[in-house]
């Protein structure tokens, strides 16, 4: 737990104020009343840190304070306050000098949100964590994740005004050929209208004739001819901004592409592709002795994303005055539909693993067999794997993984349209040696120096390897002193080892702020720290570890071999490994 404060602190420190995943309480004179209304806004969101007894205005430093009965009267007050009752792991840390209370509070899983304060009720006592606080849930908000407890039914429901006449016939036609086809004698001998009874695109309606067909929301926004016409805001709005920020450009020009994209679903998925094509660049890219031209966002990534986004926005009255958005900047493509995931998802499996859990199942089900106009395919597979086939295609493409956020009110996608291995990475992949690493793993190191950490999930997404492997991978990463571990259990994540470490009263102390270098090395530090601690005569792999900072033993021997393998050091002892052996450095070769 300390290490897990110790970088919280650091980053507040460097923030300037409370995180998103950590809070910090003065509560020099007892227990503060908002600290509930933090342990429920984590429950309510990704989890996250409390820290009681962390000053901000005093740049975060530690106070006095009843640790014992702080942790006490938070134990009893997360439990019996709070419905459902959290149970956080409560720890008294040592702080800089002073204890300190570090709470862990985790996630509820879907269908026990909204966590909320009993005594408020769940319309005003619910809330959500925000950059730095915590902000009261909306009612729209709580309505989304109660439903998620269950399967909406919106998109079944009748369309008042709406005739069989208001569906496009082409795209009926062909479902119904389809379904003839594929699905065998349960729709050989069935009219048409009784197929489209059978796979929801109609209903019955009219309080004078209950046998009256209807289109359905799903049939209509799947097979009408104009959905907007019923549903004006039920359609795609597509922006290209100028500028990474969405600001307008130094001339003034604010859009370079504004369009609103409507129709049906299928419709509305070429237009939408259509149009963040027309915005977007084709690269060359040369494989062996052929040149190929590729889009600066791969086709099927933006299929994938775009067709997801329709197939399980949120239909209900609250949300249907809010389009899908898809917003188009320099450096990345953001598509954000309304209404959070549904149901008993986990968003780390979302891209390593098929998950089924769908808000509007009547829609999606149908979208497995409406053909896209000009193409034999449908508009989904409707088999969970979407976010999987996104995933496979930008890494095929050496891209990041795309970065999914759940607001609880939306959905956002992100992709970025840089690649991983630029010349940056690869220049600094070069200054600290990382020849021995696989392809995984400096991929892996790369993604870190970009962005600070990652986690074991996002390791899979990136190698397209499973859990474990994941594990051995970064485990591997931080023997050879490349990363570090912060954090336990499923909130931890792998973080760059410091730049040279500090050392206090001789035990390595890792920096927490790593300078970014300046000047490019020609070597890394590892190698110069070993030569420097044997400039005192020979050691044990043990010895050097303790005198470097590097790490452990088996990190170390990494650094050894390749000085080894470059005439630098040798050992004394043919066992490389064994308790015995030294090692010592070489003379220098005589010019």
């Amino acid at each position: 737990m300390l290490a897990l404060v110790t970088d919280a602190v650091a980053r507040m420190r460097e923030a300037g104020t409370d995180l998103a995943d950590v809070e910090a309480k003065r509560a020099e004179g007892g227990f503060p009343s908002s600290a509930i209304e933090s342990v429920c806004a984590f429950a309510n969101t990704a989890g996250g840190l409390l820290l009681l007894g962390i000053d901000e205005a005093t740049g975060f430093g530690p106070v006095a304070i009843d640790a014992a009965a702080l942790a006490s009267d938070l134990a009893s007050q997360a439990a019996q306050r709070i419905q459902p009752p959290i149970r956080p792991t409560i720890e008294i840390v040592q702080f800089e000098g002073r204890s300190i209370v570090a709470a862990v509070v985790e996630e509820l899983p879907r269908t026990q949100k909204p966590s909320f304060i009993e005594a408020r009720g769940m319309a005003a006592g619910s809330f959500i964590r925000t950059h730095d606080g915590d902000r009261r849930l909306t009612p729209y908000e709580v309505q989304v994740l109660l439903a998620s407890r269950g399967q909406s039914t919106e998109d079944e429901s009748i369309v008042a005004g709406a005739t069989p006449e208001d569906l496009d016939t082409s795209l009926v036609a062909a479902l119904i050929d389809r379904l003839r086809r594929t699905r065998g004698p349960s729709f050989a001998d069935r009219t048409d209208t009784q197929i489209l009874r059978m796979v929801g695109v109609l209903g019955s309606g009219g309080t004078t004739d209950q046998q009256r067909p209807c289109p359905t929301v799903a049939g209509l926004l799947a097979l009408g001819r104009y959905p907007q016409q019923f549903f004006p805001q039920l359609d795609i709005t597509f922006i290209a901004y100028p500028t990474i920020t969405g600001e307008p450009a130094a001339e003034g020009t604010r859009f370079l592409d504004n369009a609103s994209i409507e129709g049906p679903i299928p419709v509305m998925l070429v237009g939408a592709a259509a149009a963040i094509q027309r915005n977007i660049r084709r690269r060359s890219v040369i494989d062996g002795l052929l040149r190929e031209d590729r889009w600066e966002y791969p086709e099927e990534a933006i299929r994938e994303v775009l067709a997801n986004a329709l197939m399980h926005r949120d239909l209900s009255s609250d949300a249907r005055g809010t389009q899908i958005r898809v917003e188009l900047y320099p450096d990345r493509l953001e598509i954000i539909s309304p209404g959070g995931l549904h149901g008993p998802v986990d968003p780390d499996a979302l891209l390593n693993e098929p998950v089924s859990s769908s808000r509007n199942a009547r829609l999606a089900k149908l979208l497995e067999d409406v053909v896209v106009p000009g193409t034999n395919r449908t508009v989904v597979e409707n088999r969970g794997s979407g976010l999987l086939a996104l995933a496979h295609s930008l890494r095929a493409a050496g891209m990041e993984p795309p970065e999914l956020r759940d607001s609880i009110r939306d959905f956002r996608v992100r992709l970025r349209n840089s690649t991983l291995l630029d010349d940056e990475a690869l220049r600094w992949l070069g200054e600290v040696g990382t020849g021995r690493l696989s392809d995984a793993q400096r991929l892996g190191s790369a993604f870190v120096k970009r962005h600070g950490r990652i986690t074991n999930a996002q390791y899979r997404t990136l190698a397209g390897v499973d859990a474990a492997r994941a594990s051995r991978d970064l485990a591997g990463l931080a023997d050879v002193g490349l990363l570090r571990r912060m954090g336990d259990g499923r909130g931890s994540a792998w973080v760059l080892a410091s730049e040279r470490p500090e050392t206090d009263g001789g035990a390595p102390r890792l920096n927490v702020d790593l300078p970014e270098r300046t000047t490019p090395t020609t070597e890394p530090w590892q190698l110069d720290a070993i030569r420097d601690a044997l400039r005192e005569g020979p050691r044990s792999t043990a010895d050097l570890a303790a005198a470097t900072g590097i790490g452990t033993p088996r990190a170390v021997l990494y650094w050894l071999k390749r000085l080894e393998e470059s005439g630098q050091l040798e050992p004394t002892s043919p066992r490389r490994r064994s308790p015995g052996n030294r090692w010592q450095l070489l003379p220098p070769p005589e010019s």
